[in-house]
Parts: structure tokens; sequence; C-alpha cells
């Protein structure tokens, strides 16, 4: 099984914050890891799945856009989480289970460009 460790450094002006760094490992039954354009879709209402289909429940979660895009997670159907370009989200120890027909996580590409989508999910 593959086993994954995060770090999380976090400082206030170069002093450590109180709880940092973390270190986790994360062991799960399969990895996706992905590289692909997304292209705008041109409206905030069309979503395409990330490529993490034989993932059926998400534990781990990393996303890295180049652009701004919005993203839904566990079958959500209201606004989504907007991600700035350049951002990076990771979510570590959740259960993100949508069910038979629908995806896990979704992405909106509203920015009127072609976004490159990094990443990564675990789970089982």
């Amino acid at each position: 099984m593959p086993v994954l460790k995060v770090s999380l450094n976090v400082e206030l002006d170069g002093q450590p914050v109180l709880g940092f760094p973390v270190i986790r490992r994360a062991v799960v039954d399969e990895v996706q890891q992905y590289e692909y354009e997304q292209a705008a879709h041109g409206d905030a209402v069309t979503f395409s799945a990330v490529p993490a289909d034989q993932i059926a429940a998400i534990q781990l979660l990393i996303l890295r856009p180049d652009q701004q895009v919005t993203l839904r997670l566990d079958g959500q159907t209201d606004a989504g989480i907007v991600l700035d370009a350049d951002s990076i989200l990771l979510i570590l120890g959740a259960t993100i289970d949508a069910g038979a027909g629908s995806s896990n996580a979704k992405l909106n590409n509203n920015s009127g460009a072609t976004a490159v989508i990094r990443g990564l999910a675990g789970g089982t």
C-alpha cells in the first residue's frame, strides 16, 4: 500500500507558527497523480471531474491550478471553493465520497484561459 508523507511548515515574519511544522503520513490503497489541461468553460456551471476516478473515497487531495478555478467536492452543488491561480489546496484525513453516479472532485475553469492542473489524490 502506498504511504504518502506530507510536511507542512508555517512561519509568520520568519518565526514558526505554534503547532508547526506538521508531518503526516497517510496509508492509502490507491494513488493517482495528475497534470492536465482544462480548457476554459466560459461559464460558472460546467464542472469536469478531476482525474481521480479510480479512487472511490478520496482521503488525500492536493490541487495546484495555474489559473483561478472553482472546486466542488463530494457531489456538492452550491458555489464551491474558489482557488486562485498558483494556489495550493491540501486536504488530508478526509472522506470525500460522492457515491454512485457522481464525481468526488470537480473543477470549473471560468478564468478565460486554459488551466494546468497538477495534483494528487489518494484513498480507497
